[in-house]
């Protein structure tokens, strides 16, 4: 039996209706992910790594958030879930190979239970999830990573705000890496980077998305 996309969506308490419209811009899905998604519109590969994990909680994790994302990107292609294939970009980033190449650009970001996808029709995309919340050797991180404009603005700010800020910081800087196929090992400053443009989405849930178009 083939499951349609819209049987999936409904394992996320998900609707073809409440899918954002595509026209220009990026757009996103977020959702918390749900325990035992059936896998079967996943293929071997999917099914694979979601076995490598060693840890259940983990391979469910991941294997919800591949099958939202076929049911997701299904939904705007008007295919079968199942019959979606990849290719792989720069460092390993997921693109869609034939017979859906160069019809949807897409990323995927999943972070302790939740899941963000991010959709454009017309550019490449990223997209990053984390949840704003105390981080121990923030600065540390901050020194490496992002510009001494960026470092000296978050070392005047303090509690809650300054880690909204970092968060902000940190979530462009993944998306933008994403958004290019380069790891984080790579950016070298990219909070700076005036070529992209992000767009940050705070969730009453206290999660941050930022994605890089």
């Amino acid at each position: 039996m083939t499951t349609d996309s819209t049987t999936l969506l409904a394992h996320f308490g998900l609707t073809p209706e409440t899918l954002p419209k595509l026209a220009d811009g990026a757009e996103y899905v977020v959702v918390p992910l749900p325990q035992d998604v059936p896998a079967e519109s996943l293929d071997t590969s999917e099914r694979q790594r979601a076995t490598a994990y060693g840890n259940r909680v983990a391979a469910q994790q991941f294997t919800a958030s591949r099958v939202l994302l076929r049911a997701v990107l299904s939904h705007y292609l008007g295919c079968t879930p199942a019959t979606i294939a990849y290719a792989q970009q720069n460092q390993g980033k997921p693109t869609l190979a034939a017979p859906h190449a160069g019809q949807l650009h897409f990323n995927l970001s999943r972070r302790n239970g939740w899941c963000a996808i991010a959709l454009c029709r017309n550019h490449p995309v990223g997209v990053d999830i984390e949840q704003v919340r105390e981080l121990m050797g923030m600065e540390d991180a901050a020194a490496v990573y992002f510009s001494a404009n960026d470092c000296m603005v978050l070392n005047q700010l303090g509690g809650t705000a300054k880690q909204r800020r970092f968060f902000e910081l940190w979530t462009a800087l993944e998306a933008s890496c994403k958004r290019l196929g380069l790891r984080l090992a790579e950016a070298e400053t990219m909070s700076g980077n005036q070529s992209l443009r992000v767009s940050h989405h705070y969730l009453e849930t206290g999660w941050l998305i930022a994605i890089a178009v």
